[in-house]
């Protein structure tokens, strides 16, 4: 435990959610059997659940790039967004050349993958929409996304 109490005070304290739901996404897409069978059949259900996964991830990506203190956030400019966004879309990218590489019961999967570029577009999107809209009700409104 000494080793991970470091790790957490080298880590910028902004990046902490991001790093949590990077771990969460490893877990979840990793793991043979991370959650119990559920036996729900509805077809295409596991690329909305990439799409969720991995724009939530360009989501609090976007917030905590531009996090300035407790309850203060700036704008988030375009490049940064869609930087933010291709590394999550990398991502998904790297977790299905896992899954293919692995001989865990996983499997990589191509529409897995245009699901996660998908869902990390639309997270980046709405983050820098939620941004832009508490960056004016605070009186800043700056030329960004």
């Amino acid at each position: 435990m000494p080793a991970l109490t470091r790790i957490m005070k080298l880590w910028p304290k902004r990046w902490v959610t991001t790093a949590l739901v990077v771990l969460a996404i490893l877990y979840l897409t990793l793991v043979p059997r991370p959650l119990p069978d559920a036996r729900v059949e509805i077809p295409g259900l596991d690329k909305v659940v990439h799409a969720v996964m991995f724009g939530g991830l360009a989501f609090v990506a976007c917030i905590d790039a531009v996090k300035r203190r407790r309850g203060s956030f700036g704008r988030v400019s375009r490049g940064k967004a869609w930087f933010i966004a291709l590394l999550s879309a990398a991502f998904g990218g790297l977790v299905e050349l896992a899954q293919m590489a692995m001989d865990a019961g996983r499997s990589g999967d191509m529409l897995d993958f245009v699901a996660d570029c998908a869902g990390a577009v639309a997270g980046m999107m709405l983050a820098a929409r939620v941004l832009a809209s508490l960056s004016k009700q605070n009186g800043n409104d700056s030329g960004c996304f």
